[in-house]
């Protein structure tokens, strides 16, 4: 049955190839840019390396320092008019109106007094960004990203090492002279890469650095993960590290032990944030610790929205609005072209009919058909789609972002396929099917 279902489909695009070119063209044209979209979403929230723990994280990127003072606010309770008289009663409510704020990362010692020690937390993961290194060879000279980072940075977030390995709990207490490198970092100053590099000698800034390992470089245009060189947060200016203020250059990303664990970690951040006592002589008087999950603080830092759940109604409501608005346009104009399609074949349905064809088979049929040219398109799609994502990455067409090519994205792209060439055959497949055999015959 599936056999001549297939040769019949097959024979059917044959016959009217304009037709057939305009589903091909929308189909693959749709598909293609749904599967670079979801390559482009799962690079930045799947849980690729370095996030495959990501539902057991917890990010703190920064603390906001607020001064507050108590604001006086008359509430009117009831009005009522008696002797002619308007008459109210008022109660006083005693708010806080914001005088000043400031934000940003925090300093070293702050999270090692206050957040290193979470009982909720498997371990925590520090690390200083958004500073540069020059890096010279050969009389040449090369801009890196540089990180600052713990021993636990790299069990937290789980790297994919081509080679040797981090540097460990002893290195940063030493403050050993050992870097971390990018894959791409490397074959920029090496000119090459392999294990031959590892144990190599490198010129940063003023310092020679012996290279311990070389990282593949994430798919995500991370804040957590965005250097270039990665290096013990003992080596950074020991000023830096001294610092007892609140804000400095250190955020804090915090592993749970479960999934679950989350929500504990979260508590236990709002709790020290509402219990913190600032200095006399300090100029503000409240604190607040961002503390979100992974997407959420996707979200946050792609809004620009510091409410995690406001920044995920404003991010996801609209994109899956958008998402649905442009899968149902072309969704409907191929049910459309399915329809003209089919009822051109009326003839043939009678004829079937007549010759003791059920209902149920006419639906199979054009069901099977349109599977097939959604199938066919679909294929189509994926090479075009393979094609322009290692076109992107290869030219790195955005920035440090990467599309991702998984098993996973394409899994999700195959049952798209499905779900398209179903939605978009089952409604012309049910009308054609009702059709009258005496009124099909005489059409």
């Amino acid at each position: 049955m599936i056999k001549n279902y297939l040769t019949l489909a097959l024979k059917v695009l044959r016959r009217k190839p304009f037709y057939t070119f305009i589903s091909l063209f929308g189909i693959s044209f749709t598909l293609m840019i749904l599967m670079v979209l979801t390559s482009l979403f799962d690079a930045g929230l799947g849980k690729n390396r370095p996030l495959t723990k990501r539902d057991y994280l917890v990010v703190s990127p920064m603390a906001q320092r607020l001064l507050t003072v108590p604001d006086t606010s008359l509430i009117v309770d009831t009005l009522s008019l008696a002797d002619g008289q308007l008459r109210y009663d008022t109660t006083e409510e005693i708010t806080e109106r914001t005088v000043s704020n400031s934000n940003g990362p925090m300093s070293y010692r702050f999270i090692m007094d206050n957040l290193a020690d979470l009982e909720s937390a498997e371990r925590v993961a520090i690390y200083n960004d958004g500073s540069f290194t020059d890096g010279f060879i050969d009389g040449r000279k090369y801009t890196f990203s540089s990180y600052y980072t713990n021993a636990d940075y790299w069990r937290v977030l789980d790297f994919e090492f081509l080679y040797g390995g981090p540097f460990t709990v002893e290195d940063v207490e030493a403050a050993a002279a050992k870097v971390v490198l990018t894959d791409r970092a490397a074959r920029e100053y090496f000119g090459t890469l392999g294990p031959e590099l590892i144990g190599r000698e490198m010129e940063l800034g003023r310092r020679t650095v012996t290279v311990a390992g070389i990282v593949n470089r994430p798919l995500a245009d991370s804040p957590m993960f965005a250097g270039d060189v990665y290096l013990p947060l003992t080596t950074i200016d020991a000023r830096a590290l001294a610092d007892t203020d609140v804000s400095g250059g250190f955020s804090a990303v915090f592993e749970a032990a479960t999934p679950g664990g989350r929500r504990a970690i979260k508590e236990e951040i709002d709790f020290i944030s509402a219990n913190y006592q600032f200095p006399a002589e300090s100029n503000y008087n409240k604190l607040e610790i961002m503390n979100a999950t992974v997407v959420e603080g996707y979200a946050m830092a792609t809004v620009r929205e510091q409410d995690p759940r406001k920044a995920m109604r404003i991010l996801f409501i609209p994109l899956t609005a958008l998402i649905l608005l442009f899968v149902a346009l072309p969704l409907i104009n191929l049910i459309n072209l399915n329809v003209s399609r089919v009822f051109e074949r009326r003839a043939e349905i009678g004829v079937r009919k007549a010759f003791g064809a059920g209902r149920r088979d006419i639906l199979l049929q054009f069901i099977f058909e349109n599977l097939v040219i959604t199938v066919i398109g679909g294929m189509i799609g994926l090479v075009l789609a393979i094609g322009l994502i290692r076109y992107v990455n290869a030219n790195d067409l955005l920035g440090l972002t990467r599309l991702s090519l998984s098993y996973r994205v394409v899994f999700y792209y195959l049952l798209v396929i499905l779900l398209f060439g179903l939605l978009s055959g089952l409604l012309p497949a049910f009308r054609v099917s009702r059709t009258n055999v005496a009124t099909a015959l005489r059409g």
